[in-house]
């Protein structure tokens, strides 16, 4: 969840922006005067969903991008831990050589 947050948290001032002006309301006009608004608020309304649908766009962009870095760091850790895994198993294999020659040696000391 903190993923998508932390690409649209710098976009939430600028959607707040813009959508405070639908939310206010202007005071009681004629019937001439509140169609003229609405035309002007319809305006600003196609006016902002084009910003809205550009905004999209950008966001789908970062998030594609940000997938492709997500892809290629889980593609390097997992060659990390196939190389840790190795490791440890040629060091369980030394460990158990060392031993058998540990037991060994003491079996013809005695």
């Amino acid at each position: 969840m903190a993923a998508w947050f932390t690409v649209a948290a710098p976009l939430i001032p600028e959607i707040l922006r813009l959508a405070r002006p639908y939310f206010t309301r202007a005071p009681q006009q004629t019937n001439a005067a509140v169609s003229d608004v609405v035309a002007v608020q319809i305006t600003e309304l196609q006016d902002v969903a084009a910003q809205n649908a550009e905004s999209i766009k950008v966001l789908a962009a970062e998030m594609q991008k940000t997938l492709a870095t997500l892809q290629e760091a889980s593609m390097t850790l997992e060659q990390r831990l196939r190389r840790a895994r190795r490791l440890s198993w040629v060091s369980l294999a030394v460990a158990g050589v060392s031993l058998a020659v540990a037991v060994a040696s003491y079996a013809l000391a005695t």
